[in-house]
């Protein structure tokens, strides 16, 4: 997977690989190992919903869970991780698939930031925000197949 990295390279790869566990977690719907490496007070913000908590995120993945199969492809492009310290930030474009699903309904792409911290020799998640851009004239989702090229109408 290629990325970009602004700061440490070496963190920036063990954030990368915590990333890579993640997608691999999910693939196999293990959810305890999903939420692993979450903090307790993780707070999502997606494009469905906004989750306070561990335990409100671990109901929420029980929930969409039977649609994480074997199956299930996770891609990401244009990634970016910005390492400080211990505090790191990745972005990024997302899209899952699942060939089971696509004849009813298939993921958009979705930009995809997360805020992870470094605490004890782990990276851990605090704050994932998922999100796809909405056309504010047509209220429909706006395709982001190619590069984003976004423009504030008013």
């Amino acid at each position: 997977m290629n990325f970009e990295v602004d700061g440490d390279p070496i963190a920036a790869k063990n954030v990368l690989a915590q990333i890579q566990k993640w997608d691999h977690a999910l693939k196999n719907n293990d959810l305890e190992q999903i939420t692993q490496d979450y903090a307790d007070d993780i707070r999502l913000f997606d494009v469905s919903s906004q989750l306070n908590g561990l335990e409100q995120y671990k109901t929420e993945l029980e929930k969409i869970s039977p649609y994480f199969t074997h199956n299930i492809n996770i891609r990401r492009r244009d990634l970016k991780i910005h390492v400080s310290g211990d505090v790191a930030f990745l972005y990024c474009y997302t899209k899952m698939e699942n060939p089971q699903l696509n004849e009813f309904f298939q993921m958009p792409w979705c930009r995809t930031t997360l805020c992870l911290q470094k605490k004890n020799d782990q990276w851990v998640l605090l704050h994932q925000h998922i999100s796809m851009p909405v056309n504010m004239l047509t209220k429909k989702a706006i395709d982001l197949k190619v590069k984003a090229q976004l423009k504030l109408v008013v």
